[in-house]
């Protein structure tokens, strides 16, 4: 199966530009159904904690020291935030001005890592595709980061097995 999505503007700041992922066909982005799954449930503190980690970010910059590194050592997957929380928040870390917010869940202290939940797995996967698909492009000429700013073919697909 071939999933196809954008990487779409989300928020603007002074110092960063926050990206989400948006699939074809969906009303909602990554992004927006993390915040609507989590924000009347029970891990409503952690969403907070997030939120939290998100606005400081956008004060400051979206520094490494703000994330817990994931997936491969050679891209910029991470998770937010880098505490004690269950709730996690997977992000594309492309530099200290963009980011790109994706998806997440709740991973319980009795996991050791993401790789145990599917849901989980899926959303660093999906991450760690559009990485390389991001330096692929940029390598092509047809993207360009530049200060905040990403432009150019900002259309991926990515393909899952069914």
């Amino acid at each position: 199966m071939e999933r196809r999505f954008t990487l779409d503007l989300y928020k603007e700041y002074d110092k960063v530009n926050f990206y989400t992922i948006h699939f074809d066909g969906e009303s909602d982005t990554e992004f927006d159904k993390f915040l609507s799954t989590f924000s009347s449930s029970k891990h409503l503190p952690d969403l907070q904690k997030i939120l939290a980690v998100l606005k400081n970010l956008s004060i400051h910059g979206v520094l490494e020291r703000y994330f817990r590194r994931e997936s491969k050592m050679n891209d910029g997957v991470g998770a937010i935030p880098i505490d004690t929380s269950e709730l996690r928040l997977y992000c594309l870390r492309l530099c200290d001005s963009i980011i790109v917010l994706g998806s997440g869940g709740v991973k319980p202290r009795t996991q050791r890592t993401y790789n145990e939940d599917p849901l989980l797995n899926d959303c660093v996967k999906v991450l760690a595709t559009l990485d390389s698909l991001i330096k692929m492009k940029i390598t092509q000429g047809k993207i360009s980061m530049n200060g905040k700013s990403i432009t150019g073919d900002l259309k991926f697909y990515i393909k899952q097995n069914d």
